[in-house]
């Protein structure tokens, strides 16, 4: 039973005339509205970019990179707002909207870093004999993920909060995708969140997860991806919601022929995976992420796969959302179709 089933809810929410009249015109495309007044998802295939502008249920992905600012010293707090504002008003536009955040390990890593070191100057004015020896600022994960959780959620509500929208927060774990039955609640109550137009704002519960992923490979099915890090939880959560479009929102502009800082790499408009990874090189993982563009190419590839539109752009670059949501050449877009996509020798060229 979901936590929203114990509250009396449904899977399916009925809904009145008036809120009928929030649902943006592609209701029509990517909803079933049965007699009842039941919506009902019905998934949209995105096979080029003009399709975005139909897309309703949507995952934004958020990475660490993003929501940190450059000296990883708290929140990036002006792209956050920027970002919550086209969440918002794509929500209230009848979209629904499910964010994955990343930033939780990040934030909380800082402020307990600040503690730490105040905790360790009152020790040496005390008496410089009680500092220990491993006085490192180096914070278990976990406590770093237990207290960052509380203020990045708290950050967001306060933010769509001036937008009218309610959100909710998600913790899942690799157990929830692999077991049948957490999977179908889990699936069960992001389904009545998106339907009472709350915003699921979900990311893997750090503070209990473990920190190898030994058990991750005998658990999960041999045609899915192991749950390592928020790219990969936010792919599982496309295809378990069947949403219309994945947007993968890092500090690049999407995918380029090699890192994009070396000489000669070149940025890809659109990417087909089974015609163009052979001539992809890829470069190191962000410094404060725990993915990397060679995750996030992968995990697009596998929601792609399972029939869910996907581009990763750079969610720095002002309204990125809104333009790819509305078609525009923004990002790199996976596409399943090879002669879709320009080779990547001739398209690097250009």
């Amino acid at each position: 039973m979901s936590i929203l089933s114990r509250f009396g809810y449904t899977s399916w929410i009925r809904i009145n005339t008036l809120n009928l009249l929030s649902i943006r015109t592609q209701t029509t495309v990517s909803s079933i509205i049965n007699q009842n007044g039941i919506i009902k998802h019905k998934k949209l295939p995105i096979s080029c970019r003009t399709d975005m502008k139909d897309a309703r249920r949507i995952i934004v992905k958020l990475g660490t990179a993003l929501i940190t600012r450059e000296n990883e010293d708290g929140l990036a707090i002006g792209r956050l707002a920027s970002t919550v504002e086209q969440v918002s008003q794509l929500q209230n536009e009848g979209c629904q909207m499910l964010l994955v955040t990343s930033g939780a390990v990040a934030f909380g890593r800082q402020v307990l870093r600040k503690e730490a070191m105040m905790t360790m100057t009152m020790r040496k004015s005390l008496s410089p004999k009680d500092i220990l020896e491993n006085s490192r600022l180096a914070i278990q994960r976990q406590a770093c993920a237990a207290f960052g959780q509380k203020g990045l959620m708290s950050f967001y509500e306060r933010m769509f909060q001036q937008y009218n929208i309610g959100v909710a927060q998600v913790l899942v774990t690799k157990s929830d995708f692999y077991n049948a039955d957490s999977r179908k609640n889990l699936q069960a109550t992001l389904d009545e969140l998106l339907n009472l137009n709350i915003i699921p704002i979900l990311n893997t519960n750090d503070a209990v997860a473990p920190c190898t992923d030994t058990d991750a490979e005998v658990t999960a099915a041999k045609d899915d991806i192991v749950i390592n890090d928020n790219d990969s939880l936010a792919a599982r959560l496309a295809v378990l919601i069947s949403a219309d479009l994945l947007l993968i929102m890092s500090d690049v502009n999407g995918l380029y022929t090699g890192p994009p800082e070396s000489e000669g790499s070149r940025f890809l408009h659109t990417f087909c995976p089974k015609q163009d990874s052979h001539l992809i090189t890829f470069g190191a993982r962000s410094k404060v992420g725990t993915g990397g563009m060679e995750s996030k190419v992968k995990c697009a590839s596998w929601a792609l796969d399972h029939d869910v539109g996907v581009v990763i752009t750079n969610g720095k670059i002002d309204k990125a959302i809104l333009n790819v949501v509305d078609g525009k050449k923004m990002g790199t877009f996976f596409t399943k179709t090879p002669n879709h996509s320009i080779p990547v020798d001739i398209q690097a060229i250009k």
